[in-house]
């Protein structure tokens, strides 16, 4: 038996475009046992991750081998509506095994909308910050004095995402200093396996990184494998 893993055509967004992939490494040989079980999982995760309030976890084995289990996770950001989770992850993991990754037991892709990871390591309830990609805007503001004000939005609104049932949190802030006013735009979020604690700490580590890598840009994203912080000078959510 083969499973199909063109599952549903790729219908893309606007946007939802992709941020970025990564083909990782594995100590094992790919094999067509592990292609099935990466099939099953990447199934269940396209399936039923809108019905699961944007985040879902799989694990499967085919034909009970036990070397050859698939582990993955897919996480839909917090704003967008079931159908369009349902299409970014199809979209995502489509691309991911069809196109850049087919013979890698780990990948991971970003897009806006959504996430997708897999592995044959289980990698549930950790902490991943190795996997890592961050974008900016090429545009630097005037609000020099407001870098401060920004990073400590950003960290008000990790403290709202921590104690959220999605581990999400959006909204806007106004900064102001001399030289004038501009609204942001923010999102945080980290995937639901992970403790409050280590949410917190990923969004932490994230908002940190964000800090030193593209605070005075008019739009920055830095993205880990189990969180992630974006913010902008426009209104990118959905609702």
């Amino acid at each position: 038996i083969t499973f199909p893993l063109l599952i549903i055509p790729i219908a893309f967004s606007i946007e939802d475009t992709e941020i970025g992939h990564k083909c990782l490494s594995s100590s094992k040989a790919f094999t067509s046992n592990y292609n099935q079980s990466r099939a099953l999982v990447v199934i269940d995760l396209i399936f039923n991750n809108g019905s699961h309030d944007g985040f879902r976890k799989a694990s499967y084995t085919w034909l009970d081998d036990p070397e050859e289990w698939a582990y993955g996770l897919a996480l839909c950001r917090g704003d967008v509506s079931p159908d369009d989770c349902m299409t970014c992850v199809n979209n995502a993991a489509i691309t991911l095994i069809n196109t850049h990754c087919p013979d890698n037991r780990t990948a991971i892709i970003w897009r806006d909308y959504c996430f997708f990871k897999y592995s044959d390591v289980e990698f549930f309830g950790q902490i991943d910050t190795d996997n890592r990609l961050s974008s900016m805007n090429d545009k630097t503001w005037n609000l020099i004095n407001s870098k401060e004000a920004a990073i400590n939005w950003l960290g008000s609104l990790t403290q709202t995402a921590v104690q959220s049932p999605k581990f999400f949190a959006s909204g806007p802030t106004s900064l102001n200093d001399y030289e004038g006013c501009v609204t942001l735009y923010g999102v945080v979020q980290c995937t639901r396996d992970l403790s409050a604690d280590d949410c917190k700490t990923c969004l932490d580590l994230a908002v940190t990184d964000i800090s030193k890598c593209c605070a005075l840009k008019e739009g920055a994203r830095v993205v880990y494998g189990s969180c992630n912080v974006r913010y902008e000078t426009y209104n990118f959510l959905t609702n």
